[in-house]
C-alpha cells in the first residue's frame, strides 16, 4: 500500500480526482441560481451569443463556452502535474481566443456587407422597375447576391413574412449589422418609401454615391499608408545614420558624449525627433 502511494500513478490519480472535483464544483456553481459565478457565466455566454447570432453560426454560444471551460480544466491539470509555464500561456490563449476570433469575423462580415451594398442597391432599383412592391423586389434580390448580404436579406424577408412590418424589418437589419454606411442607405430606403418619389432613381443615386465614397476612401487609405511608411523611415533614419557613422569612425561622435554641450545637442535632437514623430502620427490619424 505504501509503495502505491509513493508511485507516480498515485500522483496522477490524485490529479485526476482534483480535476473531477473541480469540474463538479464548477458545474454546481453554474447550476445554482443567483450565484455570482453563474451570473458571470451567463454574462459571458450572452456576450458570445451576440457574435454567434450575427455570424449565423450553427454552434451555440453555450457550447463554445463549455468547450473553453473543459480545455482550461485540462490545461489546469497539466499545469498542476508538470508545472510548465507554457501551459499557463495556453490557458490565456484559450480564454481570450474565441472572443477575438469571433470579433474579427464580425468585422470581416461587416466589411463584406459594405462592399456588396452598392451592387445590391442597383439590383433593388432594377427590380423595382419591374415590381413596384418593394417587399417583392427585396425578395427577388435574395438569390441574386452572394453571402453574407443574401443571408441578411433572407432574414429580413422571413421577419416580414412572420408579421413584422417591412419598415421595421429593414430597421432591424440596420440595427443588427451596426454599420453606419448600411444604416444610412437603409434609412434612405425607408424614408423614400414613406415619402414617395422615384425610388429606383434614389437607389441608383445612393449606389453611385457609395461607389464614389469607396473610391475616395481607397485613395485616402493609400496616401495614408504611404505617409506612414515615410514617417517610419524618417523615424528610424537618425538611429541608422548614428550607427553607420559610429561603425565608419567610432571617434566621430565622441564630442557629443564627452562634454555638456554635446549632451544638450543630443537632448534637443531627441526632443525634436519625438515632436516630429508625434506630429506625423497626428497628421496621419485620419478617421475614414
Amino acid at each position: 500500500m505504501n509503495d502505491f502511494f509513493a508511485s507516480p500513478i498515485a500522483g496522477w490519480v490524485a490529479i485526476a480526482l482534483m480535476a473531477v472535483g473541480g469540474a463538479l464544483t464548477v458545474f454546481l456553481a453554474i447550476s445554482l441560481p443567483n450565484s455570482p459565478f453563474k451570473e458571470k457565466w451567463d454574462a459571458y455566454v450572452a456576450y458570445l451569443n451576440q457574435y454567434v447570432r450575427f455570424l449565423l453560426l450553427k454552434e451555440s454560444a453555450q457550447s463554445i463556452a463549455q468547450k473553453q471551460a473543459v480545455v482550461i480544466a485540462i490545461l489546469l491539470v497539466i499545469l498542476a502535474a508538470t508545472g510548465n509555464v507554457l501551459t499557463l500561456a495556453l490557458m490565456v490563449l484559450v480564454a481570450a481566443g474565441p472572443p477575438v476570433v469571433l470579433g474579427r469575423r464580425k468585422t470581416e462580415r461587416i466589411e463584406k456587407l459594405e462592399e456588396q451594398l452598392d451592387g445590391w442597391l442597383l439590383m433593388l432599383a432594377n427590380s423595382l422597375k419591374a415590381t413596384p412592391a418593394i417587399g417583392e423586389a427585396i425578395k427577388s434580390t435574395v438569390n441574386l447576391v452572394q453571402p453574407p448580404m443574401s443571408e441578411e436579406l433572407d432574414l429580413l424577408v422571413k421577419e416580414n413574412q412572420l408579421g413584422t412590418p417591412l419598415d421595421q424589418a429593414i430597421l432591424n437589419m440596420s440595427e443588427r449589422i451596426g454599420s453606419p454606411v448600411i444604416s444610412g442607405a437603409l434609412a434612405t430606403l425607408v424614408i423614400a418609401r414613406q415619402t414617395g418619389g422615384d425610388l429606383p432613381t434614389i437607389l441608383e443615386t445612393s449606389a453611385a454615391s457609395l461607389r464614389e465614397m469607396a473610391r475616395l476612401e481607397g485613395v485616402v487609405r493609400t496616401k495614408t499608408a504611404e505617409g506612414k511608411g515615410q514617417s517610419l523611415v524618417l523615424g528610424v533614419m537618425p538611429f541608422a545614420m548614428t550607427l553607420l557613422l559610429s561603425w565608419i569612425d567610432p571617434n566621430w561622435l565622441t564630442p557629443l558624449t564627452t562634454n555638456f554641450v554635446g549632451y544638450i545637442i543630443i537632448t534637443i535632437a531627441m526632443v525634436l525627433w519625438l515632436g516630429a514623430i508625434l506630429w506625423a502620427r497626428k497628421i496621419l490619424a485620419v478617421d475614414i
